[in-house]
């Protein structure tokens, strides 16, 4: 991009690495406790939605931190990426809010007395990318397939979650075990209502970018 980044620009930049840098410490902390406590089981693990999404942030923020230092604005395709991850930032810590938080863990379940890696990928994450991305208005105007790409890898994560359950008796999460009490049904409205909430959002990070270019039209953001 033609000129150097802003001072403001750059800022947001170093806040990306430092968001990065906390993630990086949560999962560390996380994966030593339950390695010290013989409670560390791959496989399960980095099943879950958080860790998925936890690790990919980091390479998300770490990208975008870089690409802040270096242009004045995100390109359509990094702009699309982080509207995504805000999505599924946001998601997460709204799922564990509302339905995990405070849970019993199951029978044999490891419950691990270090909770302050959890506030931050269900809590300060979030709150981060979704403050980031209202505040920051560097950005390409998100292209039209946004939202089709956006819907990817949580569908990709689902099909394969039941299926695996399914075959192993497994799930990442109670919601989406049919043996519940709410069976195959119930699954059914938790699927529909997030794959919902996750559209919505898609479409609230749009409008957000949308209006930053109407409060910004001077600023050369679509050169």
């Amino acid at each position: 991009m033609v000129g150097a980044p802003s001072g403001y620009r750059v800022f947001l930049a170093l806040l990306n690495f430092l968001a990065a840098t906390a993630v990086i410490a949560a999962l560390t902390v996380q994966i030593t406790d339950r390695v010290l406590n013989d409670a560390f089981v791959p496989e399960r693990y980095f099943s879950y939605f958080t860790i998925q999404t936890s690790l990919a942030n980091i390479f998300v923020l770490v990208l975008t931190g870089i690409v802040g230092l270096q242009s004045t604005r995100d390109s359509p395709g990094i702009a699309a990426l982080r509207a995504n991850f805000v999505t599924y930032s946001i998601i997460t810590g709204a799922i564990y809010n509302t339905l995990l938080r405070d849970l019993p863990g199951a029978e044999g379940t490891y419950l691990s007395p270090i909770q302050w890696p959890n506030e931050i990928t269900h809590v300060w994450i979030p709150l981060y990318f979704a403050l980031d991305w209202m505040v920051n208005p560097h950005r390409h105007k998100l292209p039209r397939w946004t939202m089709i790409v956006g819907t990817i890898f949580p569908t990709l994560w689902f099909a394969f979650t039941m299926a695996r359950g399914y075959l192993t008796g497994w799930y990442p999460y109670a919601f989406l075990n049919p043996n519940g009490a709410g069976g195959w049904a119930g699954v059914g409205v938790y699927a529909a209502g997030i794959g919902l909430i996750i559209i919505a959002l898609v479409g609230a990070t749009a409008l957000v970018n949308l209006i930053h270019h109407k409060l910004h039209p001077g600023n050369q953001l679509d050169r």
